[in-house]
């Protein structure tokens, strides 16, 4: 079996599963700096929990905060992060683990002996690389984000950050595209790929919401295992398993 030879049904569903854990490797860079700090974060599925404007129930379990225009919020760490170095680094960890995942994606895609590893390795080096390059198109029209964060903590342009990511991203997503034969191929992975990273991302930012308040009431079900709101955690073992399940399929 080729690299490419893959139908249309299996790719979306391979497609839906790497956007899942892709989102997860991004956010994971974030709670790894907050939670080897002290800071015992609780995530939602593509934010840290936080609320804004309406105070939560319990406020003495939040971290008040500002936002980038003055509006009052509040995390959900058991204290402040302090200093602009450790402020920069909990928010470029993001990023920069999200492109680490790239590149590891294409190792995968150009060592492994497995053409199902190999498929699993390039569409999620190419979901990594398709969002993140889209993402950072939108940089001149977007306000606030994790580069704008690092920027201001260091004191410099927002383009001094977004620059070297967005070319790091270009240059996995061309990499990425180059392990398949065709122009008609390469589209066609895009376009599934694309398809299946809006399905799962729209319903992810719609639960997030859902999961904040509930965390919010303190709700059994929605506590946090290992940093990630239950639900999250469950969905996240849950697109393993669906992986290692397609892994095995023929």
């Amino acid at each position: 079996m080729k690299l490419d030879q893959i139908r249309f049904l299996p790719l979306l569903v391979l497609a839906m599963l790497v956007n899942i854990l892709s989102q997860t490797t991004h956010e994971t860079g974030h709670h790894l700096v907050y939670q080897l700090m002290g800071h015992e974060p609780v995530w939602a599925f593509t934010k840290l929990v936080q609320v804004w404007e309406t105070p939560p129930v319990n406020p003495d379990e939040w971290v008040e905060t500002r936002g980038s225009e003055g509006e009052q919020g509040w995390l959900k760490l058991s204290s402040p992060i302090v200093g602009n170095v450790a402020n920069a680094a909990a928010a470029a960890a993001g990023p920069l683990t999200g492109l680490l995942g790239a590149v590891f994606g294409l190792l995968i895609t150009s060592r492994s002996q497995n053409v199902r590893w190999r498929q699993i390795g390039l569409a999620f080096s190419l979901t990594a690389s398709l969002t993140a390059v889209l993402y950072y198109l939108r940089a001149p029209i977007r306000t606030g984000g994790d580069e704008y964060d690092v920027a201001v903590q260091l004191g410099v342009v927002k383009t001094a950050v977004e620059i070297p990511f967005a070319l790091a991203f270009v240059a996995c997503l061309t990499l990425g595209l180059r392990q398949l034969p065709s122009w008609r191929v390469r589209l066609a992975w895009l376009g599934t790929i694309l398809l299946g990273s809006v399905i799962t991302g729209v319903l992810m930012v719609l639960a997030d919401p859902l999961i904040i308040a509930q965390v919010d009431a303190g709700h059994a079900w929605f506590q946090p295992i290992l940093g990630y709101s239950l639900p999250v955690f469950v969905l996240n073992g849950l697109a393993l398993t669906g992986l290692g399940l397609w892994a095995r399929s023929r």
